[in-house]
């Protein structure tokens, strides 16, 4: 899932993504990708580099060509001239310029800076992952999805074959132990997921939060599964939103999970609004009482403008899955103060012992 947040670029503002490098970084591949899984579509450009870069970025006076500028870079792939979404952006020219390499992305209508994000991701030894210059592009004219505060649509706006029936093998009651629980760190690998005005990415947050819920689960005699446990896309690499957020859930519902938990961290445009929510999608009849057993320990953690409740929200992971499940947005990543908190292991620890500690109530023990 993707949040309404946007790293605002000023026109023509340098943007520091790496340290200045001595020898020139070689552009080896560039792929897209389009994302309807967030509140506005987005494109994804992620550009593969054999070292880091500084990047720039500019945005033309009638707002249809984007300009990225990768310091100090060799254009060493065949995709000079890539066509992506002509609703969204509708394609990216590569071409170096000097010591440079210039991306220069058109689109239909003309932006501003706020449909604009640029961010860097580090070289992944792991994953087998090189540096990356990633930019998100917005699509303009379209109100935000309901993602996030959304009523519960009709029935018939879903196919019977998409629906969890609400009669899977799951438990409601006889304590933690021996329960089957799913968690599921939100984004991660090529989806950094929000990113806060000091550049803290959301995956990097999501994860450690959700490996002490882990711990806390299991010595309550839990058994626990992830989605992931290290910084990767559970479909693949630069999965479609729909995929990924598929095989998310096939982990729950393969396993008979008897709740699933997506651990994410909320942003917004306003960098003033904060504050800690539970989200549900009434399908099995205890979703619900699972959102407020949680949300009752989290709400009051130090450092947090505030509870904003549990609130119905038709998104992905919640509508498919067959057991009770809801997606907690633990603070705004895109307020300074609540980023900041954010970083810290004890507050993450926190979370997740009282995300234990209301999984814990709702089964009764």
């Amino acid at each position: 899932m993707r949040k309404l947040f946007f790293m605002c670029l000023a026109v023509l503002m340098a943007i520091p993504l790496f340290l200045t490098q001595a020898k020139a970084a070689n552009l080896e591949d560039a792929r897209w990708v389009t994302r309807t899984d967030a509140p506005v579509p987005y494109v994804r450009m992620v550009m593969d580099l054999s070292a880091p870069v500084k990047a720039s970025a500019s945005i033309s006076k009638d707002g249809k060509t984007t300009t990225v500028t990768l310091k100090n870079t060799k254009l060493k792939t065949a995709k000079a001239n890539i066509n992506m979404d002509s609703s969204i952006a509708s394609s990216a020219r590569l071409t170096e310029d000097g010591r440079d390499v210039k991306v220069t992305i058109k689109t239909p209508s003309s932006i501003d800076t706020s449909d604009v994000k640029v961010f860097s991701l580090k070289k992944d030894t792991v994953n087998q992952k090189p540096y990356r210059i990633v930019v998100d592009v917005q699509k303009k004219g379209v109100a935000p999805k309901p993602a996030y505060y959304g009523k519960r649509p009709s029935p018939s706006a879903h196919p019977a074959k998409n629906m969890p029936t609400g009669s899977g093998n799951y438990s409601i009651s006889g304590g933690l132990s021996g329960k089957t629980i799913t968690i599921d760190p939100g984004h991660g690998g090529s989806d950094s997921g929000a990113v806060g005005p000091h550049g803290v990415q959301e995956k990097n947050i999501t994860l450690p939060i959700s490996m002490y819920l882990k711990k806390a689960l299991e010595n309550r005699g839990a058994k626990v599964l992830m989605t992931r446990t290290t910084d990767v896309d559970v479909y693949g690499p630069n999965a479609s939103g729909v995929d990924e957020l598929g095989a998310r859930v096939n982990v729950a519902n393969r396993s008979n999970s008897d709740a699933l938990i997506s651990v994410h961290i909320n942003a917004f445009n306003n960098p003033s609004v904060g504050g800690i929510a539970t989200y549900y999608y009434s399908k099995t009849g205890n979703d619900a009482r699972l959102a407020q057993k949680v949300q009752s320990q989290i709400a009051s953690v130090p450092g947090f403008n505030g509870d904003r409740g549990i609130q119905e929200g038709n998104l992905y992971v919640l509508r498919h899955s067959n057991m009770p499940a809801v997606l907690v947005e633990l603070g705004f990543i895109s307020n300074p103060n609540e980023e900041r908190v954010l970083q810290s292991p004890q507050t993450q620890e926190d979370f997740a012992n009282r995300i234990a500690n209301g999984i814990a109530s709702y089964f009764g023990g």
